[in-house]
């Protein structure tokens, strides 16, 4: 669990290397503020901002916390719905795994959505 006092401390003391952003697990970002100065110190300010809800992002993604993220990710994972039968129709199990895999080749469901409910439908 990432805190929130710990990657502002580092924001605020090497956020212009990006320090907060290795914490939170952006190594690319982190490069980049490492040799742009936090992206000439535009990018470390707009940090001063954002950087609470990306704590909450992290920690919601990698430890399941019970707050309400609104990212595709997070949230759709469990809210897609591919086929309610009527009461007292059975379902098609197989015709449920071809819609999926539909899905996910149009790209509407990414690979880990797509694990998710294929998972969730076969048990």
């Amino acid at each position: 669990m990432k805190s929130k006092v710990t990657a502002y401390l580092l924001w605020f003391f090497l956020g212009i290397f990006g320090a907060h952003k290795f914490y939170l697990g952006k190594v690319g970002m982190g490069i980049l503020y490492l040799f742009t100065f936090g992206l000439f110190f535009i990018g470390w300010f707009i940090d001063l901002f954002t950087l609470g809800s990306k704590v909450d992002l992290y920690n919601a993604l990698h430890f399941g916390s019970g707050k309400n993220v609104n990212t595709n990710t997070a949230s759709n994972i469990n809210n897609i719905v591919l086929n309610v039968p009527e009461s007292g129709q059975s379902t098609n199990v197989t015709e449920q795994l071809l819609k999926l895999a539909e899905l996910k080749s149009s790209g509407v469901l990414s690979e880990e959505e797509f694990n998710a409910q294929k998972t969730k439908l076969l048990t």
